[in-house]
């Protein structure tokens, strides 16, 4: 299939879509309704569209559309997002061409950094909260390291919960699976919240929680490589989730809330457990607004990282951070001032005791501390016009200071007309583990004949500098976006050079020796930079009062550029797009109709570009129907993946795309 046209594709490969489609002749215009206000992208609250950053939301609607069992799949329909999964079946999110460990990930503004735990990224980090209780979730798209500092060197997904009403409100939701093909496991949703005052316009209460699980795939569900190899089937995943909040507001001036979570996640025998806490002061004054908080969370791994074994660990962070917002009234200003503290720490006793042979290891902990200040500068240089300039300062301990810049403008010239420009310059520093030559773990496909790595202090922290524009129309009726991005990243930490080859080994550059039992030993290492450019393409079309469009299209090209030959960076599709029609029939019965595209993509690029490994494009497509019984009961059901296409893993570092199946769900609200 030709690349240039992938949405177009998506259409008349579906014969619900011209059903659909068919309603066309009785439109009437009537405009769709926006997000009013996004928070994630500067340090004030701003309307979407004068927001300093390419910022997409996935709304609530969006999330009722289909069943849920991770939030990320959600965010593969976002322009400029793609997911990755490890042979866990834990989906990750990848922004403008960056794996997903360069993706903050935070929920009302916290961060959430389950990684040194878990050492798989951040794949396990979007799990927390369940959709039934999600209002948004803001993707940013581009570095926002002047803000929120290391992680956000690729974007940030803000995860934002509902708030506590001035009135009792309740719901329960149950959500089921069912696959066609009866070697893959089937999937159910539980989940419930309440919520209300206490007191009267000063205190209210908020409890949500729920379950859900995935059976296991049965052993034979991927048919046998050429080689006569069989990869795994996906492993059961369970996941359960508890939370409570208290929102105190004693005054119009200040504002309390006091979060506590816990969450117990199962996948495939890997255990993790969550605890997390978190107080905030909001203040409004005459002069401005302020912001303090501190929050911390406690994630245990009870199983470790290696099949087969069980090595505990148990990782912790601390946050302390303020903000400051004011209005001044010299050259229409709007000036926030912020800090942070921050402290993490990892105990693995197993791991962090140096490699196999080695002298011991004192102390099975290691930490670090970081601490960071930041200033943001919106200027109204015209009516029309803003200028948002913003400068980040970290000192990491083991790092020193790092600058991270931003230079973003805004401008309507003239109705219904948005004009952005950014240029921005990030950091991330090395996790904990990377970063610790007394920290290791068996790799190479075996924890007794592979290979095994290490981290290693002699690691430069990674930087990037990036440059954005775009423009934006917004007509009522329909809306067009359309970005082009360019990224330059220096000193990516990799790990791929390995091998458990004993002849080869010696000659890769971040070999360190052989173990007593023979297996090879490599260390972390910076390669030289990578680049990912690429463009975004996003339309939405109110055709009236019942029938919606939507559709994007994303072209990335991101490419190893360290060695003599520049390389694609595997698991990356150069063209990505999405397509979604959203029919209101009656006031009662909703129908959605959504196409994904996934081009062709490298999963295997060996160091010398010789025999690459090209998996080929494919499309899926879903169906749904939502029928309000009555105000307080709705019925879903559709069919996910309508024609059939299903992927198959050739390796452990891949996916199964699961075949057709049928979802039902019910959910009744008070």
């Amino acid at each position: 299939m030709s690349a240039k046209a992938p949405a177009l594709f998506l259409f008349r490969s579906s014969p619900l879509a011209l059903l659909l489609l068919s309603g066309l002749a009785q439109a009437q215009a009537e405009a769709a309704k926006l997000p009013d206000v996004v928070v994630t992208g500067s340090a004030i609250e701003k309307r979407l569209e004068d927001a300093p950053a390419s910022v997409a939301v996935v709304t609530r609607a969006d999330l009722e559309r289909r069943p849920v069992q991770e939030l990320a799949e959600v965010l593969g329909t976002v322009p400029g997002v793609t997911l990755t999964r490890n042979g866990n079946g834990v989906p990750g999110v990848q922004i403008r061409g960056l794996g997903s460990a360069y993706t903050l990930i935070l929920v009302d503004g916290r961060r959430v950094n389950s990684s040194s735990a878990v050492f798989r990224g951040n794949d396990y980090d979007l799990g927390w909260v369940p959709a039934e209780e999600v209002e948004r979730i803001e993707v940013v798209r581009g570095p926002m390291s002047s803000l929120y500092g290391s992680d956000a060197i690729g974007g940030v997904v803000n995860i934002i919960t509902r708030k506590v009403g001035t009135r009792w409100r309740g719901s329960a939701r149950l959500d089921a699976t069912h696959q066609e093909n009866r070697l893959a496991g089937d999937s159910q949703i539980a989940s419930f919240s309440v919520s209300g005052p206490l007191i009267a316009e000063q205190l209210g209460l908020k409890v949500y929680g729920g379950a859900d699980k995935r059976e296991a795939d049965e052993p034979t569900l991927n048919p046998p490589a050429s080689n006569g190899t069989r990869q795994d089937a996906l492993p059961g995943l369970k996941n359960r989730y508890l939370s409570a909040q208290l929102a105190w507001t004693p005054s119009e001036q200040h504002g309390f809330t006091l979060d506590l979570d816990s969450s117990h996640r199962d996948h495939g025998g890997f255990e993790l457990a969550r605890e997390a806490l978190s107080l905030r002061h909001q203040g409004r004054f005459v002069f401005g607004r302020s912001e303090l908080r501190f929050y911390g969370d406690q994630t245990k791994n009870f199983t470790g990282t290696v099949t087969g074994q069980i090595n505990p660990n148990k990782s912790t962070v601390q946050v302390l951070d303020g903000k400051l917002s004011l209005p001044l009234e010299w050259l229409d200003q709007h000036l926030s001032l912020g800090a942070e503290l921050r402290r993490e720490e990892l105990w693995d006793p197993t791991n962090l005791k140096g490699a196999p042979g080695s002298a011991a290891r004192s102390s099975p902990t290691t930490a670090v501390r970081q601490k960071a200040v930041f200033i943001e500068d919106e200027i109204k240089l015209l009516p029309e016009l803003v200028l948002t300039l913003g400068d980040r300062y970290d000192d990491h301990e083991n790092f020193g200071g790092h600058h991270s810049p931003r230079v973003y403008g805004v401008w309507h010239p003239a109705k219904a007309w948005t004009l952005r420009a950014g240029w921005a310059r990030a950091f991330r520093a090395p996790t904990l583990l990377i970063n610790s030559p007394e920290w290791g773990s068996p790799s190479c496909g075996s924890a007794t004949v592979g290979c095994y790595i290490t981290g290693s202090r002699d690691l430069k922290p990674e930087t990037s500098t990036s440059k954005e524009l775009g423009a934006a129309y917004d007509g009522g009726h329909w809306h067009l976006g359309f970005t082009v991005f360019d990224t330059q990243l220096k000193n990516m930490l990799d790990i791929a050079n390995r091998t458990s080859n004993k002849a080869l080994a010696p000659s890769y550059a971040n070999f360190v020796g052989f173990l007593p039992d023979g297996r090879p030993m490599f260390r972390y290492q910076n390669i030289a930079s990578v680049k990912s450019r690429g463009a975004e393409l996003s339309s939405r079309w109110a055709l009236n009062a019942s029938l919606n469009l939507r559709a994007n299209y994303t072209y990335t090209d991101a490419k190893n550029t360290s060695g003599a030959i520049e390389l694609p960076l595997t698991y990356r599709s150069k063209h990505v797009a999405n397509l979604g029609v959203d029919w209101q029939a009656t006031p009662s019965l909703g129908l959605s109709l959504s196409g994904r595209y996934n081009g062709a993509q490298y999963i295997s690029v060996p160091a010398n570009g010789q025999n690459m490994v090209q998996a080929p494009a494919y499309s899926v497509f879903d169906a749904s129907v939502a029928w309000s019984w009555s105000p307080a009961l709705t019925l879903r059901g559709g069919l996910l993946n309508l024609v059939n296409k299903t992927v198959d893993r050739e390796s452990s570092n891949e996916f199964n795309e699961d075949g057709r199946r049928l979802f039902l769900s019910v959910s009744a609200r008070f």
